[in-house]
C-alpha cells in the first residue's frame, strides 16, 4: 500500500515539474491565477484499504481467564496397550486343611492297572500256549473236548506212571466218554502198546474207581472182564483194539497222562 501512495505521489510532482517548466510564456497574471494542481483540483479517488491490525506486533499476554464450565462427557475412547506387569503381591496365608478324601481312589486305580496288565500277559501266555499245544499234541498227543493226552512213548508200572502224571501235574488217563476211550485208543495203536488207565479196586476188590476217588461212568470191559485172574489184578489196561482188561499194577505198560 505505501509502495502504490508513493507512485501516486512521484507522478504528480512529474506532472507539477512538468506544468511549471512549459516554455510556452505566460504574463505574471495568468502565473498568480494559476492553481496548484495539488492545492486547487478536483478531488481525487480513495486510495486502497491499508493493511489490517493483525500485521502489527504482538501485544501483551493478557491474564488468565476464570475457569469455564465443564462440558459434556465425550464418547469413551478405544482401550489403550496393556501397561507393564505390576509388582507381585504379598503370599497369602496359609489355608485350612481340607477333609481327606475317601481311602482307596489311588490304590483302585493302581489295582485296575494292574489287573489290566496281568490279563493281557494272560493273554499273552494263551496265545503262546495254544500255539505249542498245538503242536505238542500233533507229535505226541490227542485233545478230545477239555482234556489233552500226552504220550512220552515209555512204559512203566503204575505206581511209577501215577507219579511221573502227578509231578506234571496231571494224572494217568482215564476215558469217561466214548470219544475219549477213542483217543486213547488212537494213541496207543500208533505206538503198538497196552497202557495203563487211571482206574484201579486196590481200595475195594471188585470196585473199581477213578485215581481220584470217584466211581466210575463210563466203561469198555472186554467180554469176562475183569476177572481178577490170580487174584492180584487191580489195575486197568487199554488195549489196542480199544477194550479194557484188568491186569497186574506191576506190570510195565505204555505211560498216557491226561491234562
Amino acid at each position: 500500500m505505501q509502495s502504490l501512495q508513493l507512485s501516486v505521489f512521484l507522478m504528480l510532482g512529474m506532472f507539477i515539474i512538468i506544468a511549471t517548466s512549459s516554455p510556452n510564456p505566460q504574463s505574471s497574471t495568468e502565473k498568480d491565477n494559476t492553481c496548484s494542481m495539488v492545492a486547487c483540483g478536483a478531488a481525487g479517488a480513495n486510495g486502497l484499504p491499508g493493511r489490517d491490525g493483525r500485521d502489527g506486533r504482538e501485544g501483551p499476554k493478557g491474564e488468565k481467564g476464570d475457569l469455564g464450565l465443564q462440558g459434556s462427557r465425550g464418547l469413551q475412547g478405544p482401550p489403550g496397550k496393556a501397561g507393564p506387569a505390576g509388582p507381585a503381591g504379598l503370599k497369602g496365608d496359609k489355608g485350612s486343611m481340607g477333609t481327606k478324601g475317601e481311602k482307596g481312589s489311588s490304590e483302585d486305580n493302581g489295582m485296575q492297572l494292574a489287573v489290566r496288565l496281568m490279563n493281557e500277559q494272560l493273554r499273552t501266555l494263551q496265545d503262546n500256549f495254544n500255539k505249542f499245544k498245538k503242536i505238542f499234541i500233533f507229535s505226541i498227543g490227542k485233545e478230545v473236548g477239555r482234556k489233552i493226552f500226552v504220550t512220552n512213548g515209555l512204559e512203566y508200572d503204575y505206581e511209577t506212571a501215577s507219579r511221573m502224571c502227578s509231578r506234571a501235574g496231571g494224572l494217568v488217563a482215564s476215558p469217561k466218554n466214548a470219544d475219549e476211550n477213542l483217543a486213547l485208543q488212537e494213541i496207543v495203536s500208533k505206538h503198538d502198546k497196552r497202557s495203563f488207565l487211571g482206574i484201579t479196586d486196590l481200595h475195594t476188590e471188585g470196585t473199581f474207581k477213578y485215581s481220584t476217588g470217584g466211581t466210575i461212568t463210563y466203561s469198555n470191559w472186554h467180554s469176562n472182564e475183569p476177572n481178577n485172574d490170580k487174584g492180584n489184578e487191580d489195575c486197568v489196561e487199554l488195549n489196542t483194539d480199544g477194550k479194557w482188561n484188568d491186569t497186574s499194577c506191576t506190570n510195565k505198560k505204555l505211560l498216557i497222562c491226561e491234562f
